[in-house]
C-alpha cells in the first residue's frame, strides 16, 4: 500500500472521529441516550461504508495494475526469447503443456496464483544462461565427457548474473537459478536444499521432469502418464518436494490434468540433449 494511500485512510477515520464526537455532543444536548447511541452507529456505519468503498477501488486500480504489469513482462520476454533463437514450435508447445499444470498445481497447493506466472516466465527463461556456455559444448554431437557437463552445469548461474542486471526480473532470476537444485541438496549449482528453493522453482523442477518424460525424444523412449507419474512418486523427498508431488498426485486423482498429458513435437538428439538434463 501506497503512502499516500495510508495517509488519506488515517484522514478519513480522523475526519470520521471528529465528526462522530461533535454529532454526539449535538444529539445529547437535545435528544434521549438511545437516539444518540443509534445516531453514533449511523455515524459510524456511514463512515466504515466510505472506507470500505475506497478499500474497493484501491483494490481494483492495483489488480489492473499488476495485470498491466504482468502482459508487459511476458511481452518482453517473449520479445527476449525470440532475439535469442529461444523459440520454436515444439518448444512453445511443451511450455503451453507446463503453463496449464503450473496453473492446476498452484490452485491445487493453495498458493499467490501470482506463482503460475512467474513458473511460466521462468520456464521460457531457464536455459538463457546456456548463452554463456562453451560453444564447443553446445554443438557437441558426441557424448559429454565429465568436463563437458561441468560446463554446461554453469548456465543456472550464468542465466541468474544476466536476469538479475534488470531489477524486475530478480525474483525470476532467483527462480532461473535454482531450477536443477534438488530438494536434498544434490543439485546445482550450489546445492541449496528444501524451502531455501524458491516455491516456484521446486514446481518447475517436478512439471518440467513430467514434460520432459511425456514428450518425444529421439534417445529414449516417451513414458506414458503413468510410468511418468511414479518416477516423480519416487523421486520424492530427494529430487522434488514431496509437498509439490502430493498436490500433483492430487490434482491427477482429481483429473484436473486435461491437455497436460498430451505429448508435444519431436526434437533433433542434439537440441534435446542441450534444452534439458532432465
Amino acid at each position: 500500500m501506497s503512502k499516500n494511500a495510508t495517509l488519506r485512510r488515517i484522514l478519513i477515520l480522523s475526519g470520521a472521529s471528529l465528526a462522530t464526537a461533535l454529532a454526539l455532543s449535538l444529539v445529547a444536548m437535545v435528544a434521549s441516550a438511545t437516539t444518540a447511541i443509534v445516531s453514533l452507529v449511523l455515524i459510524m456505519w456511514l463512515s466504515v461504508w466510505r472506507i470500505v468503498g475506497n478499500n474497493r477501488k484501491e483494490a481494483a486500480s492495483l489488480k489492473a495494475e499488476l495485470e498491466a504489469s504482468r502482459a508487459n513482462t511476458n511481452a518482453i520476454i517473449e520479445r527476449l526469447c525470440g532475439a535469442l533463437g529461444m523459440r520454436d514450435t515444439v518448444r512453445d508447445r511443451e511450455l503451453e503443456r507446463l503453463s496449464r499444470l503450473a496453473s492446476i498445481l498452484v490452485r491445487q497447493m493453495r498458493i499467490p496464483t501470482e506463482q503460475a506466472a512467474v513458473v511460466d516466465q521462468a520456464a521460457a527463461l531457464r536455459d538463457v544462461g546456456k548463452r554463456g556456455v562453451a560453444e564447443s559444448v553446445l554443438l557437441k554431437e558426441e557424448d559429454f565427457t565429465e568436463q563437458d557437463w561441468e560446463e554446461m552445469k554453469r548456465h543456472p548461474e550464468i542465466g541468474y548474473r544476466m536476469l538479475s542486471e534488470v531489477t524486475f526480473f530478480r525474483e525470476l532470476a532467483e527462480v532461473v537459478r535454482c531450477h536443477h537444485e534438488r530438494y536434498d541438496g544434490q543439485g546445482y549449482p550450489r546445492g541449496v536444499s528444501g524451502e531455501k528453493i524458491p516455491i516456484a522453482a521446486r514446481i518447475l523442477s517436478v512439471l518440467d521432469a513430467y514434460v520432459a518424460m511425456t514428450s518425444k525424444r529421439p534417445y529414449r523412449k516417451t513414458r506414458t502418464h503413468e510410468d511418468a507419474m511414479q518416477e516423480i512418486l519416487r523421486h520424492a523427498g530427494t529430487q522434488f518436494d514431496p509437498v509439490v508431488v502430493r498436490a500433483l498426485a492430487e490434482a491427477e486423482r482429481r483429473g484436473l490434468f486435461g491437455e497436460g498429458r498430451e505429448n508435444g513435437g519431436r526434437l533433433d538428439e542434439r537440441e534435446s540433449r542441450v534444452a534439458s538434463e532432465v
